[in-house]
Parts: structure tokens; C-alpha cells; sequence
């Protein structure tokens, strides 16, 4: 069975033209492989992993999770598809500037019901994994960028999710700094399915086990097509098999996150106070102000 496969996906944009970024891309695959997709800026490549990601829809077409149809899925469907199932690495790395690299990495698990002593566990372990055990403690902007994509891996990883999806992972790094994300990735492959959005071809051919090149929106060449069966090609309806586990926070966390955010912007929640206070006894009804008369 393959672990995700794509069926005619298409998908438009209207920004007061209509653009076709895909245009019946059907792409099958494993559950564990390093996929590189590769193509020119504007060929459909990041709409593509938008899509496997669950962060943009398609618009006709198909596509099938563990034999799973996702046409009927809801939005808590896809909420718990990319919490559970997915693990996203970005060019940007997209930390947390006033939290350390282990609470970033911990923050991944707050929609999973895991307890604050098991992510503290977990986010330990896997920053132990990607080699930053004596980092946990620094701020990403005492990092380097290739410790940062690091920790962005280490959170993505956290979770256990069945596929890992990588924009442009290297694109911020320098040559060296690449090979050593590139191996990381590398051995992640082994155990799940990795697909990354490149525009190093050098990199993805060292790297990858297949590679798929689009062009306009279309597959142009794949050099190790996933095939399936005819015993596996039925799909049913999500409605008929196990849905995702849905995502949760509870009340305490929640919470804590959102004290813990205003004390880390105590002059900024100060000052948002005292303008809101000022602003009210500025405002106030002339016939409020009469009665204090």
C-alpha cells in the first residue's frame, strides 16, 4: 500500500486573474523514501507541498492517506492530518525568537494531549538526535543557521509523524552547513516519508532516492515512479475507515502558554494597559463624566 498518493490533483488561483498551479498532478508514494522535488520558481512545487501538508485544498481530484479518501474531510480532519501525521521543516525555520530551542521544540506537542513532563522528555531526546543537547537552553537568535534548521527539524520530528515535508531546507544554509541538514534528512528517510521542494539539483542527487521534476504545473519526469497494484488501487471514503485523532489543548495549557507569552512582553503588555486605561477615561460618555460631577 502507498503511504500518500495524489489523483489528478488540480489547483487555481484567482487573484483578479486566474492561474492553473496544478494541472492534474497524479503522483503515488512510499512510506519511506527521500523524494526531491525539483523545478523552476513558479512551477507549482510549494502549491504541491501545501497540499500534501494539508495547509492549502485542492480543487478537483483526489488525495488518498493510508488508502484514506480525503475528498470529504473536514477542517478538524485536517487540523489532526497535519498535528498527528505531518512534520513541516522550513527554509525561514519559523522559531519562536523569545522562547529557548527546547521550548520550541515542545510547543509542537502542545496540541497532542502529551503531558509537560513527556514533551520535556521527547523534546530532549530530539534535540539529542539532530546533535544540540548542549543547546537546549539558548534563544534562536544565539544560533546558527544551521543549528536553527536543526532545532526546525528536531520539532518536526517530535511528534512522530509519518512524512515529513521540507521547503527549500538548504536554501539559507551554506554548502557545508547543507551536507550535514541533507544527512540528517537522509537517515530520517529510512524510518518515513520525506519529501523536500529543492532548487539544488546537486544536493537532491546525492541525496534522494527518487526525484520529481515539474514544469508548469505538471509532472514532467519521475525517476523512480511509486506504482501500486490493482488490489490497492480501491479507495474508500474517509467516512468508512479510522479518522485521524483529533487535536486538543487543554484549558491548563493554553493557559500557561498565553501567561507565559504576556510575561515575555511585559513592557509591551504594560504599555498596551496603560493606553487601554487612558483611552477609557478619555472616551467616556460626557453624561458618565457629568454624573462624577
Amino acid at each position: 500500500m502507498l503511504k500518500l498518493k495524489l489523483d489528478n490533483i488540480r489547483k487555481t488561483y484567482d487573484s483578479g486573474e486566474v492561474v492553473t498551479a496544478l494541472k492534474g498532478v497524479s503522483i503515488g508514494f512510499r512510506e519511506n523514501e527521500l523524494v526531491s522535488i525539483l523545478g523552476p520558481s513558479g512551477c507549482g512545487k510549494t502549491t504541491l507541498l501545501n497540499i500534501i501538508g494539508g495547509l492549502d485544498q485542492y480543487d478537483n481530484g483526489d488525495m488518498i492517506i493510508n488508502d484514506v479518501s480525503t475528498k470529504e474531510f473536514k477542517n478538524s480532519d485536517w487540523d489532526a492530518y497535519r498535528n498527528r501525521s505531518i512534520g513541516f521543516v522550513f527554509q525561514s525555520y519559523n522559531l519562536i525568537a523569545h522562547q529557548t530551542v527546547l521550548q520550541n521544540v515542545e510547543i509542537a506537542m502542545t496540541l497532542s494531549g502529551v503531558s509537560a513532563s513527556e514533551r520535556n522528555r521527547r523534546a530532549r531526546q530530539a534535540l539529542i538526535e539532530v546533535g544540540l543537547a548542549d543547546q537546549m537552553k539558548k534563544k534562536p537568535n544565539q544560533l546558527s543557521g544551521g543549528q536553527m534548521q536543526r532545532v526546525a527539524i528536531a520539532r518536526a520530528l517530535v511528534n512522530d509523524p509519518d512524512i515529513i515535508l521540507a521547503d527549500e531546507p538548504t536554501g539559507a544554509l551554506d554548502s557545508h552547513t547543507s551536507v550535514q541538514v541533507m544527512d540528517i534528512l537522509k537517515e530520517v528517510a529510512k524510518t518515513r516519508l520525506v519529501i523536500m521542494v529543492t532548487h539544488n539539483g546537486e544536493l537532491a542527487e546525492e541525496y534522494s532516492d527518487r526525484i520529481i521534476r515539474i514544469l508548469d504545473g505538471e509532472v514532467q519526469s519521475d525517476s523512480n515512479p511509486a506504482t501500486e497494484t490493482n488490489a490497492e488501487k480501491a479507495s474508500k471514503p474517509s467516512s468508512e475507515k479510522q479518522k485521524f485523532k483529533k487535536t486538543s489543548m487543554s484549558l491548563f495549557t493554553a493557559t500557561s502558554l498565553s501567561f507565559k507569552n504576556l510575561l515575555t512582553k511585559r513592557g509591551r503588555t504594560i504599555i498596551t494597559a496603560l493606553y487601554s486605561q487612558i483611552h477609557f477615561q478619555a472616551f467616556q460618555s460626557p453624561s458618565t463624566q457629568v454624573n462624577k460631577l
